[in-house]
């Protein structure tokens, strides 16, 4: 494998949500014009809220206290309240950074393409996929939905402060001061969770790209809280990335290993070679009953842009299922649907639209919710999706022929 300088690389990752260029894809988010997206932007509350003064539309709270962004701005979260025993909580991307150049929002840098505060407009209003509330095929009706902002770089797991000058390299920006604060924020969000939903019945926790890659840690702290929910777990537009010490400068800037000592049943993780699948196995190990989930397209170009950047000589399948057998080498509760063509994030409302074929939706392209219409071989990804929400039993899912992506379109 091929090392580069993870100093003065330039930062893929940040871009991390990004599409890949050939996909016809747009983002299912409303726009400041939408009637529904101005009316959550008039409904912002300040410090900790009870779920009683909530709208019933998405709200947005500033908890204050000890949360931030990476450049000390506001953070805030999301809420939009439906039932009080069933809840899905997602943790979304946007990328990561973790050294001067990378943080940096100067030219030089490549923080333009990363959520550095987390703005009123960026919540799910009118998003699809597992946030459709008028879609009667969503798994997710009927539930309240918590979605955690993103403003850190840190997927969620970091928990110090660090100066741009902690990093010495040519080009270094200015000084700046860095919060790496996202574990912080991730346990406020479930403070505010546990202290308004005491008696949920079934919790999901659900990660997408970058931000998934925490979450088995999230599913462990709920399960030890709920002790008597259905606690499920979704990891969406990631694989396990088996790439050695690739991610070490990650983890070393963000103190990732700080967290996870201080946590149960993580402890006897090997901080010097953390690897991200580590995490999950830690958790799988302390909660059993739970079955920990991936999903990833198999030529999923955002990632593969990733580890290329760090180093990686390997195709992205390769890699991603060397670390599906890494992890299911060592705990039995793991599951895995590998989906094909190369687009990332299925989930969080994402469309793709299709060439038509002959006459068919009179020669226009045909847009389809990816979290409804991905399939594999016949097996829809919703489907899967549903079973595992459901504590049916799920079986590993793999594409045949990974080159394109397989759609279902109606019965």
């Amino acid at each position: 494998m091929r090392r580069m300088n993870p100093y003065i690389i330039p930062l893929l990752f940040v871009a991390g949500c990004s599409e890949p260029v050939q996909a016809p894809v747009q983002a299912g988010q409303a726009t400041v014009e939408d009637p529904a997206l101005l009316q959550a932007m008039q409904t912002e509350h300040q410090g900790m809220p009870q779920l009683s003064t909530l709208a019933d539309s998405w709200n947005t709270i500033r908890p204050g206290g000890e949360t931030t962004c990476l450049y000390g701005t506001e953070y805030g979260f999301f809420v939009k309240p439906e039932s009080t025993n069933q809840a899905l909580i997602t943790f979304p991307g946007g990328g990561a950074c973790w050294s001067g150049q990378t943080c940096s929002d100067e030219p030089q840098g490549r923080m333009d393409d990363n959520p550095k505060t987390v703005r009123t407009e960026d919540n799910p209003t009118g998003s699809g996929g597992v946030f459709e509330n008028n879609n009667p095929e969503n798994p997710f009706l009927g539930f309240t939905k918590i979605h955690a902002g993103y403003c850190t770089g840190d997927m969620h797991i970091g928990n110090t402060i660090r100066s741009n000058e902690d990093w010495i390299g040519e080009g270094t920006p200015p000084s700046q001061t860095l919060h790496f604060n996202g574990f912080q924020n991730a346990m406020t969000v479930l403070d505010w969770v546990y202290t308004n939903l005491p008696h949920l019945e079934t919790v999901v926790i659900g990660g997408y790209t970058s931000g998934s890659f925490g979450t088995p840690l999230f599913v462990s702290l709920v399960a030890d809280h709920y002790p008597d929910a259905a606690v499920r777990h979704i990891g969406d537009g990631n694989g396990a990335l088996y790439i050695g010490d690739g991610m070490t400068p990650l983890v070393d800037a963000w103190d990732t290993a700080g967290v996870l000592a201080s946590q149960p049943g993580f402890q006897d993780i090997d901080m010097d070679n953390l690897r991200f699948e580590d995490i999950t196995i830690a958790a799988a190990n302390r909660h059993p009953e739970i079955i920990f989930t991936q999903m990833i397209t198999a030529h999923d170009q955002t990632f593969s842009e990733m580890i290329e950047f760090l180093g990686v000589e390997e195709p992205i399948l390769e890699v991603v299922e060397a670390g599906h057998r890494y992890v299911k080498a060592q705990v039995p509760n793991y599951r895995t649907f590998i989906a094909g063509g190369n687009r990332h994030v299925i989930g969080l409302g994402y469309f793709d639209a299709i060439a038509p074929t002959g006459n068919r939706n009179r020669g226009l392209p045909e847009v389809y919710d990816r979290f409804y219409a991905y399939q594999v071989d016949g097996h829809r990804y919703r489907d899967w999706v549903a079973d595992v929400i459901a504590g049916r039993p799920v079986t590993d899912v793999r594409c045949t022929d990974c080159s394109e992506a397989e759609y279902y379109t109606g019965p």
